[in-house]
């Protein structure tokens, strides 16, 4: 793990480490409950999915994800690595890689989950940027996450264009 620009405490790093953390298992099987409690309650979240589509508040990752339950499995998220925890004050910020085994459910309601569905397990490569604010929506001085994005990783093997190398440096 690669820690930037770190003003805050220790404390603060592990803290935002355990909800990023929190938040990755979740994804396993779509875990609302675990989901729910890395976000930022009300209105305040809002989040760019890996299917392409934004998100806003909590509530519509709950409604997405009862959804996508019907339609998808995720297996497990596995091989992260690149992670930057970068913490500012009250705000800190996550970013990583990792890949998603991912399958569709024999549903029929697959390419309505605005990703294309492997009907057998499948490694799918993608990055992730997480925001977190050190103020739950109460006004209380809790870490939450408060905006995230993902998107897939440009293929294997690709080259960056500008660079003519194929994979960013770490």
């Amino acid at each position: 793990m690669t820690i930037r620009g770190f003003e805050g405490t220790e404390a603060d790093r592990k803290e935002i480490v355990r909800l990023h953390d929190q938040w990755m298992r979740a994804n396993v099987n779509f875990n609302i409950p675990d989901a729910v409690g890395v976000f930022v309650g009300g209105d305040g979240f809002h989040g760019f999915n890996l299917n392409g589509h934004t998100y806003g508040k909590r509530d519509e990752w709950v409604q997405l994800w009862t959804f996508l339950k019907s339609v998808m499995v995720i297996g497990d998220v596995r091989g992260e690595r690149d992670l930057r925890v970068n913490i500012r004050g009250d705000v800190a910020w996550v970013s990583f890689e990792a890949d998603l085994i991912v399958k569709a459910l024999n549903t029929g309601g697959a390419a309505d989950s605005g990703m294309a569905l492997p009907a057998e397990p499948m490694s799918m490569h993608f990055r992730g940027s997480e925001v977190f604010v050190r103020q739950d929506d109460t006004g209380a001085k809790n870490w939450k996450m408060w905006h995230c994005h993902y998107s897939p990783h440009a293929p294997a093997g690709e080259p960056r264009p500008a660079f003519g190398d194929v994979g960013y440096p770490r």
